[in-house]
């Protein structure tokens, strides 16, 4: 259900990037008037691993050097339990003076705690056996998202858009009840992961210059060999980190420039009209006739 959720937004992305290829406004166009194109952004919400509550099988299958036949070391089957944990953030959100594909991009730091537990049932060297793995890390992450927004409404709009993100896993800890025959499987692996990611969502604004905005991302691709596997997070099954979180972006005033002065000479062009050539040359003028007299 996930895969198929997040094939059709990126179908539904792709069509509406090509479909406002050569818009040149946006629905945050009104704000660059009187507000920055920067602003910062605070994100709270969930995360976790999509297929955690899946069960698959799996065996792992040796050739015989003596007999030259086919072992099977293990067959049965992995339970993985994984949970969603609280997820929060801050970062910076860009507007696009002049949006062509995107008309917004962000940059984010986002962390939270990841679990699994993972328990295998079946047979390993021709015995039935149990064996229980469980894992848990703090997970921080640097995300760039590049975003689309499509008005509903003045103050309504969807949103779509793809990124990258970087994560490291803090405080691993990794505990299997037995190492054999599975000590490949409880192996160290690297903290480091990196992934490409789809995001939807929809937002409002609440007023100009502030917008709230909920937002779901899931990975679309995950790339090795930065964690030295493609399995994701860390051990047998293969999970597809998420999260879900509400978003406020704040952008602040544009400072005030200055209007210029009629009281003294500079560019202004009230000081032009004051302080111009005809009037500096009549008051010349006018003292070479006093001097005359």
């Amino acid at each position: 259900m996930l895969r198929q959720l997040i094939l059709l937004g990126i179908g539904f992305v792709f069509m509406s990037l090509i479909s406002n290829a050569s818009a040149q406004t946006s629905f945050f166009s009104p704000t660059l008037s009187e507000y920055r194109s920067s602003g910062w952004t605070l994100s709270i919400g969930g995360a976790g691993l999509g297929g955690s509550n899946s069960p698959f099988n799996e065996e792992w299958l040796i050739a015989n050097p003596t007999s030259g036949t086919i072992d099977t070391l293990y067959s049965g089957t992995w339970t993985p339990q994984g949970r969603v944990h609280f997820a929060g953030g801050v970062g910076r959100i860009f507007i696009a003076k002049n949006p062509i594909l995107a008309d917004r991009f962000s940059i984010n730091i986002l962390g939270s705690k990841r679990t699994i537990t993972e328990t295998f049932e079946g047979v390993i060297d021709g015995q039935d056996s149990v064996v229980v793995g469980s894992g848990s890390a703090l997970n921080i992450g640097v995300f760039a998202d590049v975003l689309k927004a499509i008005t509903l409404t003045q103050k309504v709009f969807l949103e779509v858009g793809i990124g990258a993100g970087y994560r490291v896993d803090f405080s691993s800890e990794f505990d299997f009840e037995t190492s054999t025959p599975l000590a490949v499987v409880d192996a160290e692996n690297s903290p480091f992961s990196a992934s490409f990611e789809f995001v939807m969502g929809g937002g409002l604004k609440i007023k100009r210059g502030k917008f709230i905005r909920v937002q779901f991302a899931a990975d679309i691709l995950q790339l090795a060999p930065i964690n030295s596997t493609a399995k994701l997070p860390w051990r047998v099954g293969y999970y597809r980190p998420y999260r879900a979180m509400i978003s406020w972006d704040l952008f602040g005033l544009k400072p005030v420039k200055p209007t210029g002065s009629c009281a003294a000479p500079t560019h202004s062009e009230k000081s032009k009209e004051l302080f111009g050539k005809k009037m500096r040359g009549w008051g010349r003028a006018k003292n070479k006739r006093n001097k005359k007299n």
